[in-house]
């Protein structure tokens, strides 16, 4: 109350003042203009603690929001940065388990020594299992992301890094390829069956199966023997892994024993590839 009451008195006695230096002349006027001016000096001197602590009282509760709003304010930018700094920090440790299993793939293809037997290109799959491109519907085949840019040509061999035979460029683009599997229909592969030195062929039945064909009668066929490519074909460097034999059949009637080949490769595990860069292939 007192409060009010003092600024109160302070505004009634400037209008009283003012109204009488309006009747008054200039010299008058600043002559009363000083006297005013030392009248509210000593009368806010005077209540100087109480006007204070008036506007104190006032202006306190708009302050007390001001600065929530300002910490509010304060506390979204913080928790955006740390968004931001979380997903880039996100970003970085998956660029690097991404680095580390390259090394690896690297790694093992080195320890194998294929860097020294065949002259390799890198590639990441993109598309596996079923995948549709350019309106066709495919099976039994991948898409790498290298293509023609960088030396990619078709019916080149792709393999893993442990040197199991994945398939062969079947079609290149400017910067990616599709491979047909071993087990797509179109592929047929010069094969050698382990401790049997007999050549025989391996074929793509499609659905990620594929058979034994023109191995003779004659000779002793086991399960799980491995199935290594030959060279005779002109496609495949020799050696490399096909997959396993399963299912041995004896026909009376044919000349031939059938078997169906196990793929060595596991499609869902297939994350990178290595073509190989076969010579004869580019000088064709």
């Amino acid at each position: 109350m007192k409060r009010a009451y003092a600024l109160f008195s302070i505004c009634f006695f400037y209008i009283i003042i003012y109204n009488d230096l309006m009747r008054i002349g200039t010299t008058k006027k600043r002559l009363f203009g000083l006297l005013i001016i030392f009248i509210i000096l000593i009368f806010l001197n005077a209540f100087s603690n109480n006007i204070k602590s008036f506007f104190y009282d006032k202006s306190s509760g708009l302050q007390s929001i001001l600065w929530q709003l300002g910490k509010s304010q304060k506390t979204t930018e913080e928790i955006d940065k740390l968004k931001e700094e979380n997903q880039k920090l996100l970003s970085d440790l998956a660029e690097l388990e991404n680095l580390k299993k390259e090394n690896q793939f690297l790694r093992e293809a080195l320890d194998l020594g294929m860097d020294k037997e065949f002259n390799l290109i890198l590639a990441d799959v993109t598309a596996k299992n079923t995948f549709t491109l350019k309106g066709i519907i495919f099976e039994d085949s991948i898409l790498i992301n290298k293509g023609k840019d960088d030396g990619v040509r078709k019916d080149f061999p792709v393999i893993s890094q442990n040197k199991i035979l994945i398939g062969k460029i079947a079609e290149v683009y400017d910067s990616f390829s599709r491979i047909i599997l071993t087990t797509d229909k179109d592929n047929m592969i010069d094969v050698e069956i382990q401790d049997t030195e007999t050549f025989a062929l391996s074929k793509g039945e499609g659905s990620f199966k594929m058979s034994l064909d023109l191995f003779p009668k004659d000779k002793e066929l086991k399960e799980d023997a491995l199935v290594y490519t030959s060279s005779l074909g002109g496609i495949y460097p020799s050696g490399l892994v096909v997959g396993k034999i399963k299912n041995v059949k004896k026909i009376d009637n044919e000349p031939y024993t059938n078997a169906e080949i196990i793929p060595s490769f596991d499609l869902s595990q297939l994350g990178r590839v290595f073509i190989v860069k076969t010579t004869q292939i580019i000088d064709d």
